[in-house]
């Protein structure tokens, strides 16, 4: 059976402790660092961020064109379809039956990860993918990085991370549309202006906005934390002591890295609700060649797990 994460879970930075809500299920020994977990039709799936590299062997970067997003049948362990090529940074949306997939486009004859364009595909059978379309593009001199996307309340908001020079790299923009196609910029809606921030998820409950974001604790470790709002504009941090999901510094046997290497991260949480609880993936190893893919469960929705880091009476 799984344990309760860290039982009592640490912060790294505070040493508080507290009763962390989510139990780990186990690492699944996959390189994977982007990964979302939506349900459709009653069966669990996984939006992935395949890399090229990890699948030949040699650097990030190489190979980049033949990137994938794809779709893998959770309980099949299968993969169902690729959804884009030459595309990363994937987020992924469920309205209404169909599956909407919104991915960063490499193009050609650039850079890697010189995305200035996310593109939308959509499904109703995972199957079959409709022809990709530009639905944003970035400023002029800003790259676009990870993305995030949820229904709010009456419009659906985009996440972006920018390395607009303004702020540090990777800060999060968060925009408006009514029908996924057309997106505005909500006016002073910016998170991480003064920190680094990273690896973003986006979620909206009973009036309420949910970014999960990566924290730079200093000396090469990183850790997850959950920020709130109800404008997209405040933003409201819970305690410091309290990540959504951290690293066991203990561990080591990462996928693709030198098995002495220890675990100084655990990044790019992304969630939903199955069967009565709330999924959640991440990854671990160390920011730098690939992931080490993970996943842990709340007894509850995913509203009640996103409260709890807020709630006083957890102290």
């Amino acid at each position: 059976m799984a344990a309760v994460l860290a039982l009592v879970l640490s912060s790294h930075d505070t040493q508080a402790e507290w009763e962390h809500p989510l139990s780990k299920q186990g690492r699944l020994g996959s390189p994977l660092v982007e990964v979302s977990p939506f349900v459709f039709r009653d069966r669990l799936f996984c939006l992935e961020n395949n890399q090229k590299f990890w699948d030949v062997g040699g650097r990030p970067g190489d190979r980049f064109h033949e990137d994938e997003v794809r779709i893998r049948d959770v309980e099949k362990d299968e993969i169902v379809s690729v959804a884009l090529t030459n595309h990363a940074f994937a987020t992924v949306l469920v309205h209404e039956d169909r599956v909407y997939v919104f991915a960063g486009d490499f193009g050609n004859d650039k850079p890697w990860r010189h995305v200035r364009e996310i593109n939308m595909t959509s499904s109703d059978d995972l199957v079959h993918w409709s022809r990709p379309i530009t639905i944003f593009r970035s400023q002029p001199g800003e790259r676009l990085f990870n993305t995030a996307l949820c229904r709010g309340k009456d419009q659906y908001v985009l996440l972006y991370e920018t390395d607009d020079r303004r702020w540090p790299g990777f800060t999060f923009r968060y925009c408006v549309s009514d029908d996924l196609v057309e997106w505005t910029h909500v006016n002073d809606a910016v998170y991480g202006r003064d920190k680094y921030v990273g690896g973003p998820a986006l979620y909206y409950e009973n009036g309420t906005y949910y970014t999960l974001y990566l924290e730079a604790l200093g000396n090469k470790k990183w850790e997850t934390r959950i920020t709130r709002s109800t404008d997209l504009r405040n933003w409201q941090d819970a305690p410091t002591g309290r990540p959504f999901v951290t690293f066991d510094p203990s561990h080591q046997d990462i996928p693709l890295l030198d098995p002495e290497v220890r675990e100084c991260n655990a990044s790019d949480a992304e969630l939903c609700y199955f069967k009565g609880k709330t999924i959640v993936y991440f990854t671990g190893s160390d920011q730098s060649t690939a992931g080490d893919l993970q996943w842990a469960t709340y007894d509850g929705s995913p509203r009640k797990l996103l409260e709890f880091f807020f709630d006083p009476s957890n102290d």
